[in-house]
């Protein structure tokens, strides 16, 4: 059993180095024949590239040969395509004889709208530029002034006198009643006569003075109290002035910076629309240079005019002139005369203008 496995390995392994040798010669030969498949494929691009030279090659050496026309030799025929904004611009009709230098086309009726709106431009321009007033700064509100600092020293010592007045007559009262208190206790027959009366009297002139000095105490305390209330008062009012002052300065702020806002606002519109319409200078400057006279660069005849298409407002026109000096006036009859019977001329009236409706 050992020697059949052994026996069945040295097979398996030459079969593999079989297959290995012929699987690189089978690779072997397919890059052969790959190679010179690339080899024959470069040879034919190389062949057909020096073949498509060779002509060329050729021509630049007969090339230099040839004689070039003179720039100056008058062509037989000119074609040349106009585009208009109206038929009315095209200014020839077919079988006109044309001087050199004859207007052949001319945007008339274009060139004078471009050159009214560049005016309305301009205008326009220049009234935007002028100067804008800016808003004026409000001017500041001049501050309320302190009041001054009252003293009510006098007033109080007024008042301080009146009630050592009014101590004063209320002790001599007081005296006064004890005194008639004293003399009610004694007999009458010891006084003298009158006497109870007397003091009675002063007892009355007494009370009357002590009402006086009252009335005037009462009277002070009143001036105490009005210097006091007036003094609130100014204080009061120069609070509501300060208010109102403050009120007023912020609304002058505010009405300021709304005008300022407004002023920057209104002036970076007039820059973008000044600059807007110096742009809008510049195409209409543009449209009127291409806006140019067309002239007839040769004395010619207008042998063909086709209306090629219409785009909008725009109609693109063919023209074909037969360069020619002026033939003579028999020629030119007996040539209209065939041209009659040849040739139908163009009909123009057939073609409309575009509709400005929208």
């Amino acid at each position: 059993m050992i020697a059949n496995g052994a026996a069945d390995r040295i097979k398996s392994s030459a079969l593999a180095t079989l297959a290995k040798h012929r699987d690189s010669k089978r690779k072997s030969r397919r890059d052969r024949v790959l190679v010179g498949i690339l080899i024959v494929w470069l040879s034919g691009s190389f062949g057909f590239w020096l073949v498509g030279k060779m002509p060329f090659a050729i021509a630049q050496s007969e090339g230099n040969k040839v004689t070039a026309p003179k720039e100056s030799a008058q062509p037989n025929s000119l074609r040349i395509n106009l585009t208009l904004s109206d038929p009315k611009d095209l200014k020839v009709k077919q079988g006109d004889f044309l001087e050199a230098g004859a207007i052949i086309s001319d945007r008339d009726e274009e060139r004078k709208r471009l050159i009214a709106q560049r005016g309305d431009y301009l205008a326009t321009i220049k009234i935007l530029s002028l100067p804008i007033a800016k808003p004026i700064e409000p001017l500041n509100i001049k501050k309320v002034p302190t009041l001054p600092d009252q003293s009510f020293q006098e007033i109080e010592a007024n008042i301080d006198l009146q009630q050592i007045k009014v101590k004063a007559a209320e002790q001599k009262l007081s005296q006064q009643r004890q005194k008639l208190e004293l003399i009610e206790t004694l007999n009458a027959r010891d006084l003298p006569t009158g006497t109870k009366e007397h003091e009675a009297v002063k007892l009355a002139e007494l009370e009357t003075a002590l009402k006086s000095e009252e009335a005037k105490l009462n009277v002070e305390l009143g001036k105490f109290e009005s210097e006091k209330s007036g003094r609130t008062m100014r204080q009061y009012e120069q609070e509501q002035t300060e208010i109102r002052n403050a009120l007023e300065k912020n609304r002058s702020l505010q009405e300021y910076s709304k005008a300022l806002a407004d002023y920057d606002r209104t002036e970076q519109e007039r820059v973008f629309r000044v600059a807007d319409l110096k742009t809008k200078v510049a195409l209409v400057d543009e449209k009127l240079k291409e806006i140019s006279t067309v002239r007839a660069q040769y004395a010619s005849e207008v042998k063909r005019v086709r209306f090629v298409k219409q785009t909008n407002n725009q109609i693109d026109v063919e023209l074909l002139l037969y360069t020619r000096d002026r033939p003579s006036n028999g020629a030119n009859k007996a040539t209209q005369s065939k041209r009659s019977t040849v040739e139908q001329p163009f009909n123009q009236d057939s073609f409309t203008k575009p509709s400005t409706k929208p």
